[in-house]
């Protein structure tokens, strides 16, 4: 294995050529010819399981290999390069002192890229290395290239990935601020949400005595304990298809008949009064939990976004605030409902009529208690 060296701002005099062949006198004049024509990094070999061995620890560009070699000729030596994934796409110019037909078809056959005959005349050689060796190179720039767009196909795969996960996190975050319905009008550019119910059923549930409550407990505890009363009555408001508006404070609200328009809200709405009264009043092994008052109505309100920053969807109009009322009138434990809700109910529910009550700002109210389904 010799090396020899001439400087030279040629991109292919500075590739790698190896010479394979038994012959010292056949080397010496390829190596001078190269030489002479300024390529730098010249290798050779005598025999094909030397240019292996090098080949393990030395890329090279181009082989010139001789034909007729002692162990393994090198028409066997190119096919077992050519079955090699790394060494596959190294040009092989095979150097022969036969120009029998069939020596070249098992050369070609092998996988070689051309021929020379021996002795090598110096422009065909010169002609045939620097085509090769172009060939090499611009295959090496190609195999470059696909290698930075995979990379670049790769990040791009990647940034998309996060930017999906990032975006479904936004949505998730989205709706559990807002209805479906109502997030995907606003992912389209509506500035203004704003719609009429004709008719839906609110419901206000509240802790009883909460504010004395809180004032013996750790605030840590007390939010625990709202977090896990809460939490349940999300889940029994999901069950029952119906939209969770807020809480205030210690108060829940939700509604049912929108924003997608049910007949059945008042049902749906009375079904989950009634597995939240159940839930709070079943005794638990470890914990006592406090009484709960609920309210209904049932009327037509106003839903809609307000505010561009930390936006809520709410409700509007005096069926909300009868609804409240119901709650705040009501008795410990119980779930009391105004007569517009009663008379939706009556048919599938048992109800116990409660009587006139005075009722803050509306005068005196019909109510009635919602005990169970029939």
């Amino acid at each position: 294995m010799r090396p020899a060296m001439a400087a030279t701002a040629n991109p292919l005099q500075e590739m790698n050529i190896l010479i394979v062949d038994d012959s010292p006198s056949q080397r010496l004049s390829l190596v001078a010819i190269l030489k002479a024509a300024g390529f730098r990094h010249l290798y050779s070999c005598d025999s094909a399981q030397e240019a292996f061995a090098l080949l393990q620890q030395q890329p090279v560009d181009l082989i010139l290999m001789d034909i007729s070699m002692p162990r393994m000729d090198g028409i066997e030596a190119c096919r077992i390069l050519k079955n090699q994934p790394e060494h596959h796409d190294i040009p092989v110019i095979m150097v022969t002192a036969s120009v029998e037909v069939s020596d070249l078809e098992s050369a070609f056959e092998a996988g070689a890229t051309d021929y020379i005959v021996k002795p090598p005349h110096q422009i065909e050689l010169l002609a045939r290395v620097r085509s090769c060796l172009r060939l090499k190179h611009e295959t090496d720039q190609r195999k470059a290239k696909e290698v930075q767009l995979r990379q670049a196909l790769a990040s791009l795969d990647e940034q998309h990935r996060l930017l999906r996960l990032e975006q479904e996190k936004s949505e998730r975050l989205l709706l559990n601020i807002l209805p479906k319905p109502v997030a995907e009008r606003l992912k389209q550019g509506q500035q203004v949400i704003a719609d009429d119910f004709a008719a839906v059923t609110v419901l206000f549930a509240d802790i009883v005595d909460f504010t004395s409550l809180a004032a013996r407990m750790p605030a840590q505890e007390v939010v625990a304990l709202l977090n896990a009363i809460f939490s349940r009555f999300d889940q029994l408001a999901e069950r029952h298809g119906l939209e969770k508006i807020k809480t205030i404070g210690d108060a829940y609200m939700v509604v049912g008949g929108l924003p997608t328009p049910r007949p059945d809200h008042a049902r749906a709405v009375a079904a989950f009064a009634l597995d939240v009264m159940r839930m709070m009043t079943t005794p638990e092994p470890t914990k006592q939990l406090p009484q709960v008052r609920i309210g209904m109505h049932t009327g037509p309100v106003v839903a809609g976004v307000i505010g561009t920053k930390k936006f809520i969807y709410d409700l509007w109009g005096d069926t909300v605030n009868t609804a409240s009322r119901m709650q705040m009138v009501g008795q410990p434990n119980t779930i009391q409902v105004s007569e517009a809700t009663y008379h939706l109910l009556k048919e599938e529910f048992v109800l116990q009529e409660r009587g006139l009550i005075p009722v803050k700002g509306k005068g005196e109210m019909r109510v009635y208690y919602l005990l169970g389904q029939r």
